[in-house]
């Protein structure tokens, strides 16, 4: 399946039909303390939504884990809006299964090794990249399971003097086709990225300073500015979170996560910049964001580079005469 289809499809078309679908049943069902408990349970699947694509920028990563977490917790409450309405007893048990399925499958998806749940104000870019490089050795475990998780490069095939081919060991790792799909693929993706932080830093970079007499319609104007560039920050750098990446691609992944939380913080300095009165402190933030601006280049360099040499390290080998 299409990434954006499903994408679409795990974040948009199945938490908003399950609420949808409650919202009916509830409107359709017999008594009156029935219709009572199925609004109740209706207007709390309704606000986890509104929670969830409202406040995805802020503590909530945005990737499709997301998604599943709010349709597993939305068929709990489907599930006990069932139960409700049940009258036989082993339908009623059986819907109190279903519910607890499905909270054990939100617990599971919200405690993932890479939760889906993340306060990003809690944890350094090292942390984060840390855990997405435990979800990658998950993923790897299953793609070499013979070798413990270990990757060992593939032999070459080598012809000898009377023709015969044997198989040499590899002395760089080969990349299949399947797995290069997925580095350019991921490669596609940070250059959107990339391309997305140069205008954050262009922004940031024509933010003019604030003069000492400015007035009070003035400066809430260059701060909804500045908190505009805040956002869009945050979100980009919630977006580099949630960027599946393969394995090889590990080390550079963490340092395009640096380099999105270095221009995160830089916004966010320049729009405590924009708040401030005193001039001594307006200067500090100022000069904290072009820091962290120079900070974020630095990382921005070190993943150009990576990928670069992942790129020339993982060219698929000749066959030699």
């Amino acid at each position: 399946m299409n990434p954006s289809v499903a994408e679409i499809a795990l974040m948009y078309v199945l938490p908003l039909g399950i609420t949808f679908i409650t919202i009916l049943q509830s409107a359709s069902a017999e008594y009156r303390y029935q219709k009572l408990t199925g609004a109740l349970f209706s207007f709390l699947i309704v606000v986890m939504d509104c929670l969830f694509y409202f406040t995805k920028n802020s503590f909530i990563s945005y990737n499709t884990d997301g998604g599943l977490l709010l349709a597993f917790a939305s068929m709990f409450f489907f599930g006990l809006l069932y139960v409700v309405r049940s009258y036989d007893r082993a339908e009623k048990c059986a819907n109190i299964m279903f519910s607890i399925f499905m909270l054990a499958a939100f617990v599971g998806i919200a405690y993932w090794e890479r939760p889906t749940l993340l306060v990003a104000s809690d944890f350094t870019p090292e942390e984060i990249a840390a855990q997405n490089a435990k979800y990658q050795d998950y993923i790897e475990s299953f793609q070499n399971g013979g070798n413990g998780g270990t990757w060992k490069s593939a032999p070459r095939a080598v012809k000898s003097s009377n023709g015969t081919v044997v198989n040499m060991p590899g002395e760089k790792p080969i990349m299949s086709s399947a797995a290069k799909g997925r580095l350019d693929r991921y490669i596609d993706e940070t250059n959107k990225v990339i391309a997305r932080m140069h205008e954050i830093m262009a922004a940031i970079d024509s933010y003019e300073p604030i003069a000492p007499s400015i007035s009070d319609a003035e400066r809430e104007q260059r701060g909804s500015q500045a908190l505009a560039i805040n956002n869009n920050a945050t979100a980009l750098n919630k977006k580099a979170l949630g960027l599946f990446h393969p394995h090889e691609s590990s080390e550079a992944h963490s340092e395009l996560i640096q380099a999105t939380e270095s221009l995160r913080l830089a916004a966010y300095s320049l729009y405590t910049y924009s708040l401030q009165e005193d001039t001594e402190e307006q200067m500090n933030q100022y000069k904290q964001s072009r820091s962290q601006i120079a900070q974020t280049k630095i990382y921005l360099e070190r993943f150009r580079n990576d990928i670069q040499n992942l790129i020339s390290n993982y060219q698929p080998q000749q066959e030699e005469n």
